[in-house]
C-alpha cells in the first residue's frame, strides 16, 4: 500500500532517494540504483546529440544495479527502448516523448512505477496490460488515445493518472472498467474530458483517499463521490458552485 504522501505528492516526488542533479555523458555515470539522465535538447551538433544518445541506449541495457530512472528532457523512441530492456528497472520517468510505440512493455514483469509525461504519438496502450508488476501508472496528453479500457484490467494498481497537459484537454470515452481496481488509493484526472461525463465506476472503489479531476464535469457527479468511505483528498470537500462563490467574495471584499 502506498504511505499518504505518496498518494498525496505520487511515488516520483514522494522519493527522497533521486540524485539532485542529472547526468548527461557516460564517464559521470557511477553504479547507483537511481539515476536522473539528461542527454537530449543539448546544445550540440547533430551528429554529436547522436552519438551520445547511441552510446547511453548501448549502456542503459547492462546497467543491472540501476532500478528507478527518470529522463529530465525529451525522449526518443530508441531512448525509450534501450529502457525497456533494462534488467531491473522497477521505475522509468519519462517528462514527456516523442515515441509511438509501447511494445516493449508488452512482457515486463519487473516495472512497478510509470510515468508517461506528455506524448502525442503514442499509437496504443494495449501493450501496457502486460505490466504485470505495476503499481503506479501516470498517462499524460496521449493525443490519439481515447479507449483507456486496456489500464482497467491492471488489478494491481494502486495509483492511476489520466492526465491532460497544460494546454491539451485528456480525451476518455468512459471510466467504465476502473471499478475492478479496487486497490486503487489515488486516480488523477487532470483536464480531463470524459465523454459520458460519469462518475458512477468510481462508486466501487472503497480505497481511493484522493481523486484530483478538472471541473469539467456536472456538479452532481462530485456530489456521488462523497459516499466513498476512504476519499478525503480532491474534489470532494467543496463543489464548483462553492469554489465560484468564494473567488466572488474575494473579489468582493477587494474591491471594497
Amino acid at each position: 500500500m502506498l504511505t499518504e504522501e505518496q498518494i498525496l505528492k505520487s511515488t516520483w516526488w514522494a522519493d527522497k532517494n533521486w540524485p539532485e542533479k542529472s547526468i548527461t555523458e557516460i564517464e559521470q555515470y557511477q553504479p547507483a540504483s537511481y539515476l536522473r539522465l539528461f542527454i537530449t535538447q543539448q546544445s550540440l551538433t547533430a551528429g554529436a546529440q547522436k552519438r551520445l544518445i547511441d552510446s547511453w541506449c548501448k549502456l542503459l541495457p547492462t546497467l543491472s544495479e540501476l532500478n528507478y530512472l527518470w529522463f529530465p528532457s525529451r525522449v526518443t523512441q530508441q531512448m525509450f527502448d534501450a529502457a525497456c530492456q533494462m534488467p531491473n528497472l522497477e521505475g522509468l520517468y519519462i517528462k514527456w516523448s516523442g515515441i509511438q510505440r509501447l511494445d516493449l512493455l508488452k512482457n515486463n514483469t519487473v516495472l512497478k512505477h510509470f510515468h508517461l509525461g506528455s506524448s502525442s504519438k503514442i499509437e496504443s496502450i494495449t501493450p501496457l496490460t502486460g505490466l504485470k508488476a505495476i503499481e503506479t501508472l501516470e498517462l499524460e496528453q496521449l493525443n490519439k488515445i481515447t479507449d483507456f479500457s486496456p489500464v482497467f484490467t491492471l488489478h494491481n494498481l494502486l495509483g492511476l493518472g489520466l492526465d491532460g497537459s497544460m494546454w491539451t484537454t485528456q480525451k476518455i470515452d468512459t471510466l467504465r472498467g476502473v471499478e475492478n481496481l479496487n486497490q486503487l488509493q489515488y486516480l488523477s484526472l487532470a483536464n480531463s474530458k470524459i465523454k459520458d461525463k460519469s462518475f458512477d465506476p468510481l462508486l466501487k472503489l472503497n480505497n481511493l483517499v484522493r481523486f484530483s479531476c478538472s471541473w469539467n464535469y456536472p456538479e452532481e457527479e462530485f456530489d456521488k463521490l462523497k459516499a466513498l468511505p476512504a476519499l478525503k483528498y480532491g474534489n470532494i470537500q467543496t463543489s464548483w458552485k462553492e469554489e465560484k462563490s468564494k473567488i466572488a467574495d474575494i473579489i468582493k471584499r477587494k474591491q471594497l
